[in-house]
C-alpha cells in the first residue's frame, strides 16, 4: 500500500476545487535529440526505475500550505511513491541540507524552495545537481526557464489590502503609486522592508521601476512595520490600520466575510518565483526525475492556478472563478535579485528609518 508521510506542523484542510487533467504524453524531441518514441521509451525507463524506488524525500521552504499534501498525493496516485515531507523556513533547510552533506548524508531527494535561495544552494554551498531534461520542462513558458538549476513551479503573487469600513471605494489605491498619497499618512501597516521578506520584495520591485523618490515619499507616510504577515492582515481587519501592504493575494480566500478587499495594483504584483531542485546525490534520483517532471505538468499547475498561484504552464486558468483567475493571471512586475542584496538591504535601512 502507498503512502505519503509528513514530518511537518498541521497543515490546513484542503478545500479548493481538485483539478486533475491529463498530462502531455510526447516529449519534445529536439530535447534529447532523440525520436519521440526513443524518447518515450526512455522516460518509460525513468519511471519503472523511480517506482522501483519506492520513495521520494522533499524537503519545502513553503510551510503550511495545503497544496503539499494534494499535490504529494497526487503524486503518489499517479507513480505509486511514497512521499516524506519536511517542512521549514528556508535559512533551516539550507543549514540542514549543508550539516547533512558535509557529514556524507544525502538524505533529501528534492527540495522546494524560491529562486532566490537556489542561487545560494547553487554558487554557495555546491549542494544541488544540474536539473534533468523530463518531458514538461520543455513545455513551460519560457520566462520561467532559468539560469540556475531549479525547475520552476509557481509564483506568489503580492498586492494590496484595505479595510472597507475606513476606505470608500472611490479612495481604494488603484496603484503602488497611490501609497505615496499624503491621506494615507500614519494609517499604512507594512511588511518590513530592511529585513529579507515580502516588504523588501515590495521595495525592491517599487524602487527599481518607479524610483528611489517615490520609496522616500511612502517613507514619509509614517509606515507601521511588521514582520507578522498572518497577524498583519487580522489587524487591519479589525480596523487598526487602513492599509496593509504588501499582502499575499492568494490569502484572499482566508479572509472572506470580513471587511478587507484585496486589490491587484495597475502596474502589476511583485512575485516571488518557486520550484523544485534535485539535490546533491538524491538517493531516489528517479523518482526525483518524476516529481520535478509532475510539478511541472497540468494536474499541479491546475492546482496552483486555483489557488489563486501564478501556473508557469499557460493555459492553466481556464474556468476558475473571476476573483481567483484574477490574481492567477495578474501581470507579474518584478522580483528581486540575491547578487544586489545587500545594496538594497542597506538603501531600504537608509530610506526607512
Amino acid at each position: 500500500m502507498t503512502r505519503t508521510t509528513f514530518r511537518t506542523s498541521a497543515i490546513r484542510n484542503w478545500s479548493r476545487r481538485f483539478f486533475l487533467t491529463a498530462a502531455g504524453s510526447i516529449a519534445i524531441a529536439a530535447a534529447a535529440g532523440l525520436p519521440v518514441h526513443a524518447q518515450d521509451a526512455e522516460w518509460q525507463k525513468v519511471i519503472e526505475a523511480g517506482k522501483k524506488e519506492g520513495t521520494l524525500v522533499l524537503y519545502t521552504a513553503l510551510v503550511g500550505q495545503p497544496s503539499t499534501k494534494a499535490i504529494a498525493e497526487a503524486f503518489t496516485k499517479e507513480y505509486g511513491i511514497d512521499v516524506e515531507i519536511l517542512e521549514a523556513r528556508a535559512s533551516e533547510i539550507r543549514e540542514r541540507v549543508r550539516v547533512e552533506q558535509a557529514a556524507g548524508r544525502f538524505a533529501a531527494d528534492v527540495m522546494f524552495t524560491s529562486e532566490g535561495q537556489t542561487m545560494l544552494y547553487d554558487k554557495e554551498d555546491k549542494s544541488v545537481d544540474p536539473l534533468p531534461v523530463t518531458p514538461n520542462s520543455q513545455k513551460i513558458n519560457d520566462r520561467f526557464k532559468l539560469k540556475v538549476p531549479m525547475a520552476s513551479v509557481m509564483t506568489i503573487p503580492y498586492g494590496i489590502m484595505v479595510n472597507t469600513g475606513l476606505v470608500k471605494p472611490e479612495d481604494e489605491p488603484k496603484s503602488w503609486k497611490d501609497l505615496a498619497d499624503p491621506k494615507w499618512q500614519g494609517k499604512i501597516l507594512s511588511d518590513d522592508p530592511r529585513a529579507i521578506g515580502a516588504g523588501y520584495l515590495w521595495f525592491f520591485s517599487t524602487h527599481d521601476r518607479i524610483g528611489e523618490d517615490y520609496a522616500r515619499k511612502v517613507a514619509a507616510q509614517k509606515l507601521s512595520f511588521t514582520r507578522d504577515q498572518r497577524e498583519s492582515q487580522r489587524r487591519t481587519a479589525r480596523g487598526e490600520y487602513s492599509i496593509y501592504m504588501p499582502v499575499i493575494l492568494t490569502d484572499f480566500s482566508d479572509l472572506k466575510g470580513l471587511p478587507v478587499k484585496f486589490i491587484i495594483p495597475e502596474e502589476g504584483v511583485p512575485y516571488v518565483l518557486y520550484g523544485n531542485v534535485l539535490l546533491k546525490k538524491a538517493p531516489h534520483p528517479n523518482a526525483a526525475k518524476l516529481y520535478l517532471d509532475f510539478l511541472q505538468g497540468p494536474v499541479v499547475q491546475k492546482i496552483y492556478a486555483s489557488l489563486g498561484y501564478g501556473p508557469v504552464l499557460d493555459g492553466m486558468t481556464e474556468g476558475l472563478p473571476a476573483d481567483v483567475k484574477a490574481i492567477s493571471e495578474a501581470k507579474l512586475y518584478g522580483t528581486t535579485d540575491t547578487t544586489r542584496q545587500n545594496e538594497m538591504l542597506a538603501k531600504s535601512k537608509d530610506i526607512f528609518k
